[in-house]
């Protein structure tokens, strides 16, 4: 509950949104999801953002993007209308499905997630592994930029929306993770993309990881020895490097175990080595 909240603002343009939410104590209203989770005492007025357009998507020519008040539901159902035109729509798809169970992803947002932050998202690392970039008040920054900034900034920033990119035709893409069970969300979670040339060469390889850090974050210098050596595996994960906490799902040293389990899986799944 929102028990302290004396104000809802409908602004009518983005830089109006933004001029209120500068105001102390003042949060953007997603789809609500993430407000109602948090429960802060602290928030005294909500701006609700349904009057600005920001439940649709747009396609351009090398990608995508998806508005912050769509939901989850409706974010999977323009995936799914882009899919053949953008390989990274597809994966996307998929994803989206695990993020979250269908009544849960008709009522979050995309705002709502990625104000959340939650350190196991899948959808949060597909974002990170696709070099997504998120718009917040008027200027973009890359994905791992986004889930790194100040709390307070996060939560009083106007999501606009998030773009990817086209994606590589040719490209694989692998999701493993250790869970309690398959539908829960992960302990462990580890996201693959690679891609290859016309002549066979690795050209684009990312690796990308949630459950090993305050959030989904990127593997660089894997990816970097990939490339370097043509896809060798063992080589590049002599190069992963993760430093969790433990909590009472999971050790610290469960977690980088798994890290190194996963990451060794789909790295196989996406190269097209024989695995494990």
């Amino acid at each position: 509950m929102l028990a302290n909240v004396e104000n809802i603002y409908v602004p009518h343009t983005i830089d109006e949104a933004i001029h209120v939410l500068q105001e102390p104590h003042v949060r953007p209203l997603y789809g609500g999801v993430a407000l109602h989770r948090e429960s802060s005492l602290d928030v005294r007025a909500v701006v609700d953002l349904s009057q600005l357009g920001l439940d649709q998507h747009r396609a351009f020519d090398k990608g995508f993007a998806l508005g912050s008040m769509m939901t989850l539901e409706a974010a999977l159902a323009a995936c799914e209308s882009m899919q053949r035109r953008y390989p990274n729509a597809r994966f996307l798809a998929e994803i989206i499905r695990e993020e979250a169970p269908v009544n849960l992803r008709n009522t979050m947002t995309l705002g709502d997630l990625l104000v959340e932050r939650r350190p196991n998202s899948i959808l949060l690392t597909a974002f990170v592994l696709l070099d997504a970039q998120v718009d917040a008040n008027g200027w973009p920054r890359f994905i791992h930029d986004w889930l790194s900034a100040p709390d307070v900034e996060v939560k009083s920033a106007l999501i606009t929306e998030i773009a990817l990119e086209h994606g590589a035709e040719n490209a694989r893409y692998t999701f493993e993770k250790v869970a309690r069970t398959p539908k829960d969300a992960p302990i462990v979670g580890a996201m693959a993309y690679v891609a290859r040339d016309s002549d066979g060469i690795v050209n684009d390889a990312r690796l990308a990881m949630c459950g090993v850090a305050e959030f989904p974050i990127p593997l660089s210098s894997v990816d970097e020895e990939l490339i370097a050596t043509n896809g060798n595996i063992e080589q590049a994960l002599q190069r992963l490097q993760v430093n969790p906490t433990g909590d009472h799902w999971g050790s610290a040293e469960y977690r980088a175990a798994m890290a190194m389990v996963l990451a060794r899986r789909v790295l196989n799944q996406t190269i097209n080595i024989t695995g494990e």
